[in-house]
């Protein structure tokens, strides 16, 4: 399952947090960014090739998720 945390669009350049969930086992947050054409597609995009964060940043972006971090 896939959550967005945020999403940015600057001088048409789009920028995503997102959440990839395996449901009832783990997630794992990834930032990305892409040429600003399309939200979703920026969030899809950066749940495959965005680099992954740290477990502390993103349990600020994601501070609800109670799942173990896929480290």
């Amino acid at each position: 399952m896939l959550r967005e945390g945020r999403y940015w669009n600057s001088d048409g350049k789009g920028m995503a947090i997102v959440a990839n969930i395996t449901e009832n086992i783990d997630w794992a947050a990834y930032i990305g960014a892409d040429n600003g054409w399309s939200e979703e597609t920026c969030a899809k995009r950066t749940a495959e090739y965005g680099a992954k964060l740290s477990e502390v940043d993103a349990r600020h972006f994601f501070p609800d998720i109670k799942l173990p971090y896929r480290h």
